[in-house]
């Protein structure tokens, strides 16, 4: 006890005045910890998770079972499907998406595209008669059974067989309308033609043509002439 009181009353004398806007070490490190922590939560949270298509498909679960099961609503709820089937729904997605934008099909796709414009490979000179409303309901029909064939077993038992008819019913029904088709297809025009990266080409195209407008190229067509 006296070491320690000796000590206390030398400290203050020894020990330089400290300048008021310096701040301690252990508080900077804590700060920059507490920055590190937040700066990792926000990369959680963001739009780049790992499991972006899984909290987009439980958002609409959810949705759809907020009349049925508002129990499975809950914000501990939601959290707990998250945690643990998560990574099951984002990985059963990405495979349907790789699945149905293979090259495969893509090639499916394309393929019918030409035989819807030009059938038989041949354009026809007529235009083709309208659609009745009985072949209309019939490609509905198919097109909803092709949608219903998409969704797991499981998830077909836990919403019921009429809950999903009629959430894919309104999916179809929202593509029934001209100018929103007419829209849809120009964004996805956009689309491939970044994804082709046109520019690029032009680019490239461009010192050909510079090339072959030089002064000598010039003086050669001169002397055809």
């Amino acid at each position: 006890i006296e070491k320690q009181t000796k000590l206390l009353r030398i400290q203050p004398a020894e020990v330089p005045d400290k300048d008021p806007q310096q701040v301690p070490k252990e508080y900077v490190d804590s700060g920059l910890l507490d920055k590190a922590v937040v700066a990792q939560e926000l990369n959680k949270s963001g739009p780049g998770t790992e499991t972006e298509l899984a909290d987009t498909a439980f958002d609409l679960i959810l949705l759809l079972l907020m009349e049925q099961w508002k129990w499975l609503c809950t914000e501990s709820m939601q959290k707990f499907l998250h945690i643990i089937f998560g990574t099951l729904v984002q990985r059963w997605l990405e495979v349907q998406v790789a699945n149905l934008t293979c090259p495969q099909r893509w090639a499916q796709y394309l393929h019918l595209l030409r035989e819807s414009i030009w059938p038989g490979g041949v354009l026809p000179k007529f235009p083709r008669p309208g659609r009745t409303q009985a072949q209309k309901a019939a490609t509905e029909k198919q097109a909803l059974q092709s949608l219903m064939d998409l969704l797991p077993d499981f998830l077909v038992e836990i919403l019921g067989v009429n809950k999903c008819r009629l959430s894919w019913s309104l999916v179809l029904e929202s593509f029934q309308q001209p100018l929103i088709n007419r829209h849809l297809i120009y964004c996805l025009g956009d689309i491939i033609l970044e994804l082709l990266d046109l520019s690029a080409s032009v680019e490239e195209c461009a010192p050909a043509t510079s090339a072959s407008d030089s002064p000598g190229s010039l003086k050669k067509m001169a002397v055809s002439t």
